[in-house]
């Protein structure tokens, strides 16, 4: 796991992101993860890109019956 430190205090690394971009690499279906949904997944526990990965999947393949799990992950940091 991948922990993010700012001047010796401990930050979740998803805090380190403005947004976060989500594309299916199956059916190309994208969704952009704003502040307050990455919010939402540090309150539940979620601290880092890997972890929310493992969570993701794809409700339109899962749909067709495939896993949905083939997901890209892109962080778009503060001030970018």
């Amino acid at each position: 796991m991948s922990l993010a430190f700012t001047e010796g205090i401990w930050r979740p690394e998803l805090s380190l992101f403005r947004a976060i971009d989500i594309r299916c690499d199956d059916c190309g279906r994208g969704k952009r993860m704003q502040p307050a949904e990455i919010r939402a997944q540090v309150a539940k526990g979620v601290y880092s890109l890997v972890g929310l990965h493992d969570k993701l999947h794809c409700a339109v393949c899962r749909d067709r019956g495939g896993l949905g799990k083939n997901v890209s992950v892109y962080p778009i940091k503060r001030g970018e």
